[in-house]
């Protein structure tokens, strides 16, 4: 548009107060405003030339760090978690590109404004009489329309005006930019509107982006399986999709107001908002996903045996940290700045608003500094200028092999021993039930039982191994921490919520309860069958670990994790099941285990494991508060006993016809000698068997 007398009513504005100096006669006030106006709009637009460059930081850290997951090898496209960071790192890039163009072309248009207005008024000062009579009128009273005469162009338009009409009030007024155009409706050209547009787009897919990823870190770290290769396309595919459909409505939308309204204007306030609060549901979402994994005992876990910050928490928390530093301010601030009348904006400091926008322009930068760095990264930057005494400090080398470690250490166990304790679990005819339930019990009931397995997990230094549908394999340092876990839980499952539909569905979720002088629940919700095993080398070979591809956990191979595996399967629901030497072990430090729950242990029988041609002797394990199961159980193991077999090879159960009750024992030391005898009796597989199973690859 031209530059028109309108303007000129913000020079007044500028220069009113300011008298030139009568014996100055040199000085053209003309000159002397045009130049004043310039040094005052230089120092209102700082804010603008700082957003600018924290938009341009961010872009490129957010650049690198999209390039460096591409650098890391592997195909983007098979893991969704690798997916959906990538695309918000490139659509943070691309919003930080976007605003910094803008703010960039916006200063560019201020400042040819400023040289057109200084050119014309060189140019009319040649024939202005001012210099010939050699007075000095005041600014007030200087014919400012004369520094105007219609027929210089101007790149610059309307939406400008708080700018070039600068004020000295410590007010919202030139870091409240955005919001002060959108509340005058005074519409920008349509290059500033374009990029503005984008920059919006660009957030609200952001936002997107930031949901999916909290939701993908939630579910890593709240269940310890993949997907598989297509269903990872799959949901990389519905992921692209929604991208796709954001992107293309918003820019419709976008792109029909700017056609009706001349470009950014007072139709944009709704938009804008709309843009805001999807930063706050994104923010939101990280939030409650940290609070649902913390309180579901998700917080720590072992890693390599060692009790640790979930690393994937621990990102979760950074992703919610940086959000709610540098986005979240800015977001309530903003849309506080539309929904408050258009006279209150410059109530608000500018220095507040200022502020408040800086950090939300380096929230890109902030987020590539979390998912693409680490404190380990930030070492080896600083190393060259770190002193030589302290990088050869034992201090200093400790920390860095510390720093080696994903988690921080909470507190130390000891790494996954050679000879771990195995609990296997399984619940009672699951697959009968699950064909029954409705799904969303079934999900309801899932969550519960593997919530409060884990939960427990931490109290008895326990690793997961892995998980296969409702089975956990679990790894404990001793006995007494495998079999107290166990007790602990069958307990924990009484008390636990489970979905009233879960009831009667079939026997094996039935209440039970025992009636007498005091009424005992013994049954209720899901019935988990646990078994416990150790190792011994001697007796069973060596245990292979590796590291499993998929989980990064450590995975056991050998006969005795096959052992454990076995026993795991052969009780009932509630039962506890240990073998030989688990038992000889309890009975001969009961004082040890009892002490956390008191316990009863029987004699349950031999079971026969065809694949390593052996028998174990197996015992049960009841807590003293569910004596009565020991009915229940003895009961059904009775009736089974009378059935056929259904391989004729290997029989499931050989009962011995006889039951032991450590509570009833008359001669406890007698017992306990023989115990300690019995400890090396147990029959071992043959050499060809163990061979066979310590080279056998175990599966999920």
């Amino acid at each position: 548009m031209l530059i028109r007398p309108e303007h000129i009513q913000w020079i007044t504005t500028v220069t009113e107060g300011r008298r030139l100096s009568a014996n100055d006669s040199s000085v053209n006030p003309k000159t002397n405003i045009v130049t004043t106006l310039k040094a005052d709009v230089d120092t209102d637009t700082t804010w603008i030339y700082v957003y600018a460059t924290a938009l341009f930081i961010s872009f490129l850290t957010t650049l690198m760090a999209a390039y460096h997951m591409r650098k890391l090898g592997g195909d983007i496209f098979r893991s969704t978690v690798r997916f959906v960071m990538t695309s918000f790192l490139l659509s943070s890039s691309l919003h930080a590109l976007a605003g910094g163009i803008f703010y960039s072309l916006l200063i560019k248009s201020v400042h040819l404004w400023l040289l057109q207005a200084e050119h014309v008024a060189k140019k009319q000062s040649k024939s202005d009489p001012y210099y010939s009579n050699r007075t000095t009128p005041s600014p007030s009273t200087v014919s400012l329309t004369q520094l105007v005469d219609g027929s210089g162009g101007s790149m610059i338009n309307d939406a400008v005006e708080s700018i070039l009409a600068p004020d000295d009030n410590n007010d919202g007024g030139e870091a409240a930019y955005l919001s002060k155009i959108t509340h005058e409706s005074k519409p920008l050209s349509n290059t500033l509107t374009m990029f503005l547009m984008l920059e919006n787009i660009f957030l609200v897919l952001s936002a997107y982006w930031i949901v999916l990823l909290t939701r993908e870190l939630y579910k890593l770290a709240k269940i310890t399986h993949d997907r598989g290769s297509q269903n990872e396309r799959r949901v990389i595919r519905m992921y692209a999709g929604g991208a796709l459909g954001i992107l293309g409505i918003f820019f419709v939308v976008g792109l029909v107001l700017a056609i009706m309204h001349r470009g950014y204007t007072h139709a944009f306030r709704f938009l804008n908002m709309l843009e805001l609060t999807a930063i706050l549901i994104s923010v939101t979402y990280a939030g409650c996903s940290l609070w649902s994994l913390k309180s579901k005992g998700r917080k720590n876990e072992h890693i390599h045996g060692m009790m640790m910050a979930s690393p994937l928490y621990r990102r979760l928390k950074m992703l919610l940290i940086v959000c709610a530093v540098f986005s979240l301010p800015y977001s309530v601030l903003q849309i506080t700045l539309l929904a408050i009348p258009k006279d209150k904006v410059d109530c608000i400091p500018d220095y507040l608003v200022g502020l408040v926008s800086m950090l939300y322009y380096f929230f890109g930068a902030a987020q590539a500094v979390v998912m693409g760095s680490s404190l380990e990264c930030c070492l080896r930057v600083l190393y060259p200028i770190i002193p030589a005494h302290v990088r050869n400090s034992p201090q200093w080398n400790a920390m860095r092999l510390s720093r080696r470690n994903e988690g921080a250490v909470l507190f130390e166990a000891a790494p996954p021993p050679e000879r771990p304790v195995f609990v296997t679990t399984d619940i009672e005819s699951s697959s009968a039930l699950w064909a029954q339930a409705p799904q969303a019990v079934i999900d309801q009931a899932q969550r519960i039982h593997d919530d409060l397995m884990r939960a427990t997990l931490p109290k008895y230094n326990g690793y997961e191994i892995t998980t296969a549908g409702d089975a956990f394999q679990l790894a404990f340092h001793n006995i007494a921490d495998a079999v107290s876990y166990c007790i602990e839980v069958q307990l924990f499952l009484l008390q636990a919520k489970w979905p009233s539909q879960l009831e009667n569905l079939i026997p094996s979720t039935k209440t039970e309860r025992e009636f007498g002088l005091k009424c005992q629940l013994l049954f209720r919700g899901l019935r988990v069958r646990m078994g416990v095993h150790d190792t011994n080398i001697d007796e069973e070979g060596a245990i292979v670990t590796q590291i499993h591809p998929v989980t990064g956990r450590t995975v056991y191979i050998g006969a005795s994790e096959m052992i454990g595996r076995e026993v795991g399967d052969v009780g009932y629901g509630g039962q506890i099941i240990v073998s030989k030497r688990v038992a000889a072990f309890l009975r001969l430090h009961e004082e040890k285990v009892s002490l956390r729950t008191p316990f009863l242990l029987d004699y349950y029988g031999t079971h026969e494991i065809c694949a390593l041609e052996m028998n174990v002797e197996l015992y049960e394990v009841t807590p003293k508060l569910l004596d009565a199961r020991r009915k229940i159980f003895k009961k059904r193991h009775a009736e089974d006993e009378g059935k056929p077999s259904v391989d004729g090879k290997c029989a499931k159960h050989h009962s011995q016809n006889h039951t032991e009750s450590s509570s009833e024992t008359t001669d406890e030391s007698r017992e306990c000698e023989e115990c300690t005898v019995e400890f090396h009796e147990q029959l071992t597989p043959p050499q060809e068997a163990r061979t066979a199973a310590a080279k056998a690859m175990w599966k999920v």
